[in-house]
């Protein structure tokens, strides 16, 4: 085995031998010519070393293959860096450049709403000096009349054309004197002021007439009632 890669080896060094010397010659008789011989473009001229690292190149197969060995170079994936290559590739964003999406604004906080105030129940004030007419409510009579605007009640009842056993009723409307002859006797049923509780069937009207010189309305503002100015049963009520 050895003689016959001695052999192969004694062949190839003459073979390059040979090549050699005809390069050579080749070379030399084309420097003394003057002409230039045009080559196409992107064309090379092979060179003495080109052949000679074709000769090693089949040298070196030619050995490997007396011995058996796969002398094939293993090419290095361009994707490697060679031993030599310090760069490093750097991965590019993919999203670089796109446009991000904002996150979504935060939402508002609603102001807190205020409660709307309570509204001013209105309070009438007592009746100011003396009407020229009244309308009756439930419980109301000619002589509680006359004692809460101090007129004669017989006044009242000629005035309206009532006997003495004429009857009113809610919602009749009394013309009252304006002769300014007083109530004759005392006008306060009760004293007062005061507390009192209420009933069932009470009515601010009502309960004025029992006291004789009470307005009603006067109850209604000290109580700070609006109307329809209900008293519940059992409530505690000032009188002025």
């Amino acid at each position: 085995m050895k003689h016959r890669y001695y052999f192969v080896l004694l062949v190839v060094a003459i073979l390059v031998l040979g090549l050699t010397a005809c390069t050579r010659s080749k070379n030399s008789s084309a420097s003394s010519v003057t002409e230039p011989t045009a080559t196409l473009p992107g064309e090379l001229q092979p060179t003495a070393d080109d052949v000679m690292s074709q000769l090693e190149l089949f040298v070196t197969q030619t050995a490997a293959a007396a011995q058996g060995v796969d002398a094939e170079p293993t090419s290095v994936p361009p994707s490697e860096p060679t031993s030599g290559d310090t760069t490093q590739a750097t991965p590019t964003d993919a999203t670089a450049g796109e446009p991000t999406e904002a996150p979504p604004a935060p939402s508002a906080t609603p102001a807190p709403t205020e409660e709307p105030a309570p509204t001013a129940v209105p309070v009438p004030s007592a009746t100011p000096g003396i009407p020229s007419s009244y309308t009756l409510h439930s419980g109301e009579h000619v002589y509680c009349i006359s004692r809460r605007f101090n007129v004669n009640p017989t006044e009242v009842q000629n005035l309206n054309g009532l006997g003495g056993g004429s009857l009113v009723y809610a919602g009749m409307t009394l013309k009252i004197p304006q002769s300014g002859n007083p109530f004759p006797g005392n006008r306060s049923l009760k004293s007062h002021p005061t507390e009192y509780r209420v009933q069932s069937g009470d009515t601010i009207y009502s309960v004025a007439c029992q006291f004789g010189d009470v307005d009603p309305y006067a109850i209604a503002y000290a109580n700070g009632l609006g109307e329809p100015y209900k008293l519940p049963a059992g409530q505690t009520i000032h009188i002025p």
